[in-house]
C-alpha cells in the first residue's frame, strides 16, 4: 500500500506537500471569491423577469458560470481536505478528480456551444431560428451535462474497481492517481479515447468560428468593439484550453515540477474568472440590465 506513496513523491520532490496544498488553497480560494462577485450580478440579472433564459447565449452563459463556481468550490473544499488530513484516500481523490473533470468537460462543451452560436447568429441571421429552436436549445444544455457526468462516472468506476483505495495521497491529480492503478490498462484506454475525441473536436471548432468571426470583422469600418471583444475571448480560451491539455491523458506526465503545474493552476484559474468579463459584461444587453437594476437615489434636489 505505502508503494503508491513512495511512487507519487518520487516524481513530485521541489516543495513540500503542506506548503504546495496551501499554495493550491490560497489560488483556489481566491479564484472561488472573484468569480462569486463578478457571477453572482449577472445570473440576477439574466434570471429577472423578464427573463433572459429564452435565448441560447443566456442559457448557455448561466449553466457556464454555474459549472465554474462549482468546480472551484470542489477545488476548494479539496485543498482544505488535504491540509486539515494531511492527505487524502485514493477514492476520495477520485470522487474530486472525477467531479473536477465533468466540470471541466461541461465548460468544454459549453464554451464550444457559445462560440457556435455568435457565429450562428453573425454569419446566419435569418437561420438562427431554425437552427436553435426551443427544443435544441435545451437538448444542447442537458447534451452537455449528461454526456460529461456519465464519462466521468464511467471512469470513476472503474477506477474505484481498480485501485488501492486504502493507500493516501499527498496529491491529487489524475495522471499521479494513475500512477497506483493495479490494473491501469482499461481505465487509461478509456480515459485517453474519451480526452482524444472530445478535446481536438471542441478546440478545433472553437477555433474556426473564431476564424469566421475575425474575417467577417475585419472587413468592417467601425469594429473596434468586436475586435476588443474577440480579443479577449482569445485571452480567455489560451488561459483555460492549454491548462486543460497539458493535464489531459493526450500529454502525460507532462507538469514535472512544482512551480510549473502551480503556474498551470493559476492560468487555468484566471480563464475561468475571465468568463464573466469576457461573455457577460461585454454585453451590451446585459450592461443596460444592470444600470437598470441599481440603486437610484429617489430624494429629489429640492428636498
Amino acid at each position: 500500500m505505502k508503494m503508491c506513496n513512495e511512487t507519487v513523491m518520487r516524481v513530485f520532490t521541489q516543495m513540500d506537500s503542506h506548503l504546495y496544498n496551501k499554495v493550491q488553497l490560497c489560488s483556489s480560494s481566491l479564484s472561488y471569491v472573484v468569480n462569486m462577485l463578478l457571477s453572482v450580478p449577472l445570473l440576477l440579472v439574466i434570471a429577472r423577469p423578464p427573463a433572459l433564459l429564452s435565448k441560447l447565449r443566456f442559457l448557455l452563459l448561466i449553466h457556464l458560470l454555474f459549472c465554474n463556481n462549482l468546480q472551484l468550490f470542489l477545488k476548494t473544499v479539496m485543498a482544505v481536505m488535504f491540509i486539515s488530513q494531511s492527505g487524502l484516500l485514493v477514492s476520495q481523490c477520485l470522487v474530486f478528480t472525477a467531479g473536477s473533470q465533468a466540470c471541466s468537460m461541461v465548460q468544454v462543451l459549453l464554451s464550444v456551444a457559445l462560440a457556435v452560436d455568435r457565429c450562428v447568429a453573425i454569419k446566419w441571421p435569418l437561420r438562427y431560428e431554425l437552427l436553435f429552436s426551443p427544443r435544441r436549445k435545451q437538448a444542447l444544455v442537458v447534451f452537455s451535462w449528461g454526456v460529461s457526468t456519465l464519462l466521468s462516472m464511467m471512469a470513476l468506476c472503474m477506477g474505484l474497481h481498480q485501485m488501492l483505495l486504502d493507500a493516501k495521497l499527498p496529491r491529487c491529480r489524475p495522471l499521479l492517481v494513475g500512477l497506483c492503478l493495479t490494473r491501469s490498462l482499461p481505465l487509461q484506454a478509456f480515459c485517453v479515447s474519451v480526452s482524444a475525441l472530445v478535446l481536438p473536436a471542441s478546440f478545433l471548432t472553437t477555433l474556426g468560428c473564431f476564424l469566421l468571426l475575425c474575417q467577417d470583422i475585419r472587413g468592417l469600418p467601425c469594429s473596434r468593439r468586436g475586435v476588443v471583444t474577440l480579443a479577449l475571448q482569445a485571452i480567455q480560451m489560451l488561459c483555460y484550453s492549454v491548462p486543460v491539455v497539458l493535464t489531459s491523458y493526450l500529454l502525460p506526465n507532462t507538469l514535472q515540477y512544482d512551480t510549473l503545474e502551480i503556474a498551470v493552476s493559476n492560468a487555468y484559474n484566471l480563464g475561468i474568472s475571465l468568463v464573466p468579463l469576457v461573455y457577460g459584461y461585454r454585453s451590451r444587453e446585459l450592461q443596460k440590465r444592470l444600470l437598470q437594476a441599481l440603486p437610484r437615489n429617489t430624494i429629489s434636489p429640492g428636498q
